[in-house]
Order: structure tokens, then sequence, then C-alpha cells
């Protein structure tokens, strides 16, 4: 079964405020996107100082870290218990101690790949095994509702057929059409920000019937 992940990406803290209330009673895990604006053309709103006192969120969601400098955030991000940091390869200039600080706080450790970045930079983690979970981005890093790229589906099957075990997690444009394309390629892990959220969900009701739907069609197709 593909799993799906909703994905809060958004500008003001009001707007994160909803995107909790509606995830609250979600029953699986969700992303939090932090795009801080050096990494990336685009920064959102992602504050864990203002998340701590939330003690439903421990061990919710994962934190997709679009930052410049992933060996600042971690130790910022690790105080709230995600179940999962993400942190880009391109950014990362010490990754021991991103390891170590996942591993001393039970916190599991991925890789992001921007839609143009080579495979060949995350092969030493995946072999060696120290990494098990891929993100591939099918956008820029940034905003939500951007253009897929859709080469990025052909990275997903080079790096499915290479490491078969692995989670691999397309995040950035996906609809119900690149869901499909994603499934069939490799992925079996789907992050959905504005299509999940473009028609205005108003609760966890609404937004696991959307998922549910995507759900169907993907399994429809024996995924």
């Amino acid at each position: 079964m593909i799993q799906i992940v909703p994905v809060v990406n958004v500008k003001t803290f009001k707007k994160f405020q909803e995107r909790l209330k509606i995830l609250k009673d979600f029953p699986e895990i969700f992303q939090v996107d932090v795009s801080d604006g050096r990494f990336t053309d685009f920064k959102n709103w992602a504050d864990p100082l203002r998340l701590k006192d939330i003690k439903w969120l421990r061990d919710r969601f994962e934190a997709h870290l679009m930052v410049k400098y992933p060996e600042e955030e971690v130790y910022r991000w690790q105080e709230i218990k995600p179940k999962r940091l993400i942190f880009h390869i391109e950014s990362i200039k010490n990754f021991d101690l991103l390891e170590k600080v996942c591993q001393e706080n039970k916190i599991e450790i991925g890789l992001a790949l921007n839609p143009y970045t080579d495979l060949k930079f995350i092969d030493e983690f995946l072999k060696s095994g120290r990494v098990k979970y891929v993100l591939l981005l099918g956008v820029n890093p940034g905003p939500s509702g951007q253009e897929f790229h859709w080469f990025v589906l052909d990275k997903i099957q080079i790096l499915r057929q290479k490491y078969p075990k692995i989670d691999i997690e397309l995040d950035g444009g996906v609809d119900e059409k690149i869901a499909l394309e994603g499934a069939k390629a490799g992925a079996n892990i789907l992050a959905l920000g504005s299509y999940l959220f473009e028609d205005k969900i108003k609760n966890s009701e609404e937004l696991l019937k959307k998922i549910n739907q995507l759900k169907a069609i993907l399994k429809a197709n024996d995924f």
C-alpha cells in the first residue's frame, strides 16, 4: 500500500495553526516543510520554538529541512521530537553530526535531492545502510503548487532498481496523475500539499476522505 503524506507549507503562523487543527486527528504521519529563504528563494513559516508546547506533535510528523545550514537547524527541530528529519544532500557539510543527533534522539533520518541533483551523491549513504529513506523533489525547493519535473520519475525508477528495499518519497507538484506515475516508477510514499488542501479542506474527516479517494485509485491500479 502506498503511503500518503499531507504536507504543511504555508507563509504564516495562523495558516500553520489552521493546518495543524485539520491534521490533529489524522492517524498517520504528515510533513512540515521548512524553507529558510537562503537554501530556497522562498521562505515559509516554520518555527520549532513556537511548536515546543504542542505535545501531540511528537513523533507525528517529518520535517523536510530545505535549509542552508542543517547542522544548526537539527538542534532546533530535535527538541520537538519529530519522527523523521529529512536533510538536503546539497547543503549537508557534516553528515556525521546530523546522524549522531538523530540517533541520540531516536529520530529517523532521510536524505532529499533537488530535481537536478545527481543520484551519485547519495550512493555512499545508501550502500552503507546509513540511510534507508530518500525524498526526491519533483519541483524546485520552495512553495507549493509548482509545476512537476517529469524526468524525476526516471530517477525514482533507477533508485528503486538499485536499492529495492529503501523508502522512496516523491514530493512536490504531486496530483492524481503524478501519484500514479510515481507509484509506477517505484515511489512507495507520496507527499501532497496543494492537491489535498486546495479545496479548502476544513477538518480531518474531509482530508481523510480525499486521501482515501486517492488510495482507492492507486489500489485500482495495483498500487
